[in-house]
């Protein structure tokens, strides 16, 4: 029962110890194990007994369960009130034309729901670690004065104004100091594609001719450390936002930086979206289907 409290035990197949568990005793539901899961394990149970497979909840469920923010949460009640299948064969004996209003509406959704991946790229001490750092609230990176801190790419999931990103910490470009610098360059490189790029640049410096080169494909482009003297800036590069990652509020900077991402993006404030939209890849190609007719 709820009382219950878990034992130390030995699992054993065939007369051969394979595990350290812990049992709980549910009484007429039977025993509880838990299991290190590794794949040994697992392979050896799945020999010996049926699986029987947890099913899948729907996918407004899944988000309310995973929710990492209020606006996430907002949206998977809206569409628990929603029953999606039965929209989409509506949608089925309607003029194509329909599904328009579903499908801008799952853009968002969809926005809301999948991470989308954001690499921060620019010249080496350009102060794109600092940066990174700033976004999670924490010293996930290493930082210093010395160029070349960043070698392999650093990944992490976090949530800016309402929309989630997989914000990617890449080595910075120019000149590679040896054959380990020019692998963690390449690495960088190639988790843009079909990325967001933030094109850092070091504001005292000014832009450089790497800078000049990533401007043209970067979604935002940041101007950092701006509470230095700054250095001339160019005519012909933008500038989305100057930004001071040793000296400004942490939570300001992320939704100063979040808000000029989400209208780059042409989306609306992160929330429910007003009727039934996909939460999954697979929902989306229906849709898409639908309205090709």
């Amino acid at each position: 029962g709820a009382g219950a409290r878990p034992r130390r035990a030995s699992r054993h197949l065939d007369g051969a110890g394979v595990d350290d568990v812990l049992v709980v005793d549910r009484g007429d539901r039977g025993l509880e194990l838990h299991l290190h899961g590794s794949r040994a394990v697992l392979t050896a149970l799945a020999r010996h007994f049926a699986a029987v497979p947890t099913p899948t909840p729907p996918p407004a469920e899944q988000l309310l369960r995973n929710a990492m923010c209020e606006a996430q949460l907002d949206l998977a009640i809206e569409q628990l009130g929603f029953d999606f299948e039965a929209h989409c064969r509506e949608l089925a004996a309607a003029p194509p034309a329909a599904a328009a209003a579903t499908r801008e509406r799952s853009r968002i959704a969809m926005a809301m729901v999948a991470p989308a991946r954001l690499v921060l790229v620019g010249a080496q001490n350009a102060g794109k670690s600092s940066l990174f750092n700033r976004l999670l609230f924490r010293e996930r990176a290493l930082v210093g004065p010395l160029p070349g801190l960043t070698r392999d790419p650093i990944a992490e999931v976090t949530v800016l104004d309402g929309y989630p990103y997989e914000l990617v910490d890449t080595a910075g470009e120019g000149l590679a100091a040896s054959a380990v610098d020019a692998v963690a360059i390449a690495r960088g490189r190639e988790l843009r594609d079909a990325a967001f790029e933030v094109l850092v640049i070091d504001a005292a410096v000014g832009p450089v001719a790497d800078d000049r080169e990533l401007a043209d494909a970067a979604t935002l482009v940041v101007a950092n450390k701006a509470d230095l003297v700054a250095a001339p800036w160019p005519a012909e590069i933008r500038q989305d936002v100057a930004v001071s990652c040793r000296t400004e509020d942490a939570l300001l900077l992320r939704a100063r930086l979040g808000a000029i991402l989400r209208r780059q993006r042409a989306l609306p404030p992160a929330g429910p979206v007003g009727g039934p939209a996909a939460l999954t890849s697979a929902d989306r190609a229906r849709l898409d289907a639908l309205q090709r007719g």
